[in-house]
Formats: C-alpha cells, structure tokens, sequence
C-alpha cells in the first residue's frame, strides 16, 4: 500500500499532465476536481504579471490568461520531492509568445501542498534551492 505522501506525487504529476494538456487546447475532465474549492495559487514571485489566483474561479482566470500570452506552453518536470503533505517540484518551463513569437525558458522550483487529495495550494516560480530548502532538501 502507498503512503500518503507517495499518493500526493502522484496528484502532482497528474495535474501537471492535464495542465500541459489544457495549455495545448486538449479536453481536461476531472481537472478542477484535483483542487480545493478554496484552492490558492501564488505567483507573486513571477517576474511578468505576479498575482494570487484563488479558487476555482482564480484557476480558470489563470488558464485563460496563459492561452492569451502564450501561443505555446509546456512543464517539463525535472524531479518530484516528497516532502509529507508537500510536493517540491524542480521543472522548466518552454513556451513562445502568442503575438511576439519569442521563445522562453525558466527553470523554477514550485511547492505544492496536498490535503485530502486535493490541491490546497500552489507556490510557483521559486528559485529551485530555494524550494528545495522549504522542503529540507539540497540539489
């Protein structure tokens, strides 16, 4: 039997599968349901546009605004960290401008913190030691 904390990897890694998915236009059933109703998402960290996305409502708000940005966008997630009821993650992310067309690439670390199996809330755009620290571990 899985712990818990090997239970809350797997919801991360699911949610970064349908987030990819729905940044490509694809059908994502079942996305909202992996997060709390209260969820919140905190990038106030990003360079562009930092903000807190709060609830359902925060979440579609935040995938519109990526589809009117960015003509193309993908998380490569580089390593999963069990951290309890967080999840650290270390990932890159690769997109290209809407209208500009510029390419961009970031590697950023992001918490993630899981309760009852579902996402309660998201801290992004961390500098990857930075998240890692938060979650007792060295790169």
């Amino acid at each position: 039997m899985r712990g818990i904390s090997e239970r809350n990897v797997e919801i991360v890694k699911k949610v970064m599968r349908l987030f990819n998915l729905a940044a490509q236009g694809k059908p994502t059933p079942g996305l909202l349901d992996l997060f709390a109703p209260d969820v919140v998402i905190d990038m106030t960290r990003r360079v562009f546009n930092p903000d807190v996305y709060e609830g359902h409502d925060g979440l579609r708000r935040l995938g519109r605004e990526v589809g009117e940005v960015w003509g193309e966008f993908n998380v490569e997630p580089e390593k999963f960290i069990d951290s309890g009821r967080r999840v650290v993650v270390i990932e890159t992310r690769r997109a290209r401008g809407r209208e500009s067309d510029v390419e961009a690439r970031m590697r950023s670390g992001v918490i993630w913190t899981i309760e009852d199996g579902r996402v309660i809330r998201m801290e992004t755009d961390l500098d990857p030691n930075e998240a890692l620290e938060a979650a007792g571990k060295t790169e």
